[in-house]
């Protein structure tokens, strides 16, 4: 399975394609656009999601809103219109402004801008809706919460209750956290500041022996890093519980055994041991910088006069912790469905649903292992 993006911020359309998925699934059109629309929203938007209104266009790849096995290619309009006018030639601090310019040296930093937005994670939350409602399907259900922005932090939950969740103006599961979390974002509103922050990503009902240590990138802890690395202002990745202050008697999972089966009675490792899903719920956690748009601006240099000058404001968001979460669970969607399409096949869903189902987990004195034993 292969996945990709295209579009510029400011230009007709972003465009997602997604490769490889299995023929014969039936995609929800409208479970698609309830995403998109959930990644325009969250408290400390910027007046750009008010101008937007996405909804995805199947442009190929359904057939009666079937996948065929050719590949799926979605695009999503872009309504609004650019916001700077001028030759842009003071960078801002924290974005691809400047390093993008010492390496393409083309003279208008906004050309930098429309692809290095976030406008593209639109194209992104799209083609992961499918592989999340494929995943779905498969019985591994893919949930986010906000856990933190500036300095308002509540603990990564075991579980998430996604009413509450989605009741929250900020997406956090913790109705107490949401509301110091608002009152946050409304005190840098008022100083013309930005916030970063944390959200947690989880899938329930992974299986056992998704992943591999045989390849560096077969890894699945390996592969989050890669992929959650790639979504715009998350600087940090960690899966499992993140306080690794811990010392190994007490961060480490104890096996036990509950109705005959091995369980565990913690889940730190976060569902990844080694590379390979262990039967917990995967969890990954990711760090989010503040926006580098700021209202009041920063202090930059204008490469045109090599006089030191305060970056201009352009339209942005106060914070999008938010939009990254909902991102964050397209993204380990893709991950996630792209290692078991590996390990099972991508030929028709049915073939591969009935797979996954009828694996059972091993057997100690099953035999196959008997001849490495002699």
């Amino acid at each position: 399975m292969k996945f990709s993006v295209a579009g510029d911020s400011h230009g007709q359309a972003m465009y997602g394609l997604i490769e490889g998925l299995p023929a014969g699934f039936p995609v929800s059109i409208d479970e698609i656009d309830k995403n998109l629309k959930r990644r325009q929203r969250g408290y400390g938007r910027g007046k750009r999601m008010g101008l937007e209104h996405d909804r995805a266009i199947i442009k190929s790849g359904l057939w009666n809103d079937l996948t065929t096995g050719a590949p799926i290619l979605i695009e999503i309009a872009n309504l609004a219109p650019r916001s700077e006018k001028e030759t842009r030639s003071i960078p801002r601090p924290g974005h691809a402004d400047y390093a993008a310019w010492t390496k393409y040296r083309l003279s208008d930093l906004t050309i930098y801008a429309e692809r290095s937005s976030a406008r593209w994670t639109a194209a992104l939350v799209s083609i992961g809706s499918i592989a999340c409602q494929m995943l779905s399907k498969l019985g591994i259900e893919i949930v986010s919460s906000v856990i933190a922005i500036g300095k308002i932090h509540c603990p990564i939950p075991d579980s998430v209750c996604v009413v509450a969740r989605d009741a929250s103006p900020v997406y956090c599961h913790d109705k107490l956290a949401s509301g110091e979390m608002v009152a946050e974002i409304e005190k840098a509103i008022d100083k013309g500041d930005t916030l970063g922050g944390i959200f947690a990503v989880s899938a329930y009902g992974l299986p056992s022996g998704i992943g591999g240590y045989g390849e560096l990138f077969e890894r699945l802890d390996s592969k989050i890093g890669r992929y959650f690395l790639a979504i715009p202002s998350v600087k940090g990745v960690f899966v499992g519980n993140p306080d690794v202050s811990l010392p190994g008697s007490q961060y480490h999972d104890p096996f036990a055994v509950s109705n005959g089966k091995v369980s565990r009675l913690s889940n730190n490792a976060g569902g990844v041991e080694g590379g390979i899903s262990n039967g917990q719920p995967l969890v990954v956690v990711a760090s989010v910088k503040p926006i580098p748009t700021l209202e009041n601006g920063i202090d930059s240099v204008n490469l045109k006069s090599m006089n030191v000058e305060k970056t201009p404001y352009v339209r942005s968001d106060v914070t999008a912790v938010p939009a990254a979460s909902v991102v964050g669970e397209s993204m380990l969607g893709l991950l996630l469905l792209e290692s078991i399409l590996e390990k099972y096949g991508n030929d028709s869903f049915d073939l591969l649903k009935g797979r996954l189902e009828n694996e059972s987990l091993p057997c100690w004195n099953d035999g196959l292992g008997e001849k490495h034993h002699r």
